[in-house]
């Protein structure tokens, strides 16, 4: 059973200290809607996706002119990844002309 002694010493607080602690509250709780209205806004999606893609792309065109680079450069890798993609398409044409005259 606890007695009077026990609980620790509670001072109350002044209006100062709690107008204080409303406004810091009302500040993060502001901030944190903000970055979620940011967060959640089509626009800024959109624009964000468009700048994903965008980067794709840039990186993507900087590895083909480097692959074909490889490929003019007579290099044996990008000559053999050149070579089954075209053992790939001449499969599927084959396998095309194949199943059409049936």
């Amino acid at each position: 059973m606890s007695t009077e002694q026990d609980k620790p010493e509670t001072r109350k607080r002044t209006a100062a200290e709690i107008e204080a602690d409303l406004l810091r509250t009302r500040a993060e709780i502001t901030k944190n809607m903000d970055e979620l209205t940011n967060r959640v806004d089509p626009r800024r999606q959109v624009r964000d996706l468009k700048d994903q893609a965008k980067n794709l792309a840039d990186s993507t065109t900087e590895q083909a002119k480097a692959f074909a680079e490889d490929v003019k450069a007579k290099e044996p890798r990008a000559l053999g990844i050149v070579g089954a993609a075209a053992a790939v398409v001449a499969a599927i044409v084959g396998i095309s002309v194949l199943r059409r005259s049936r």
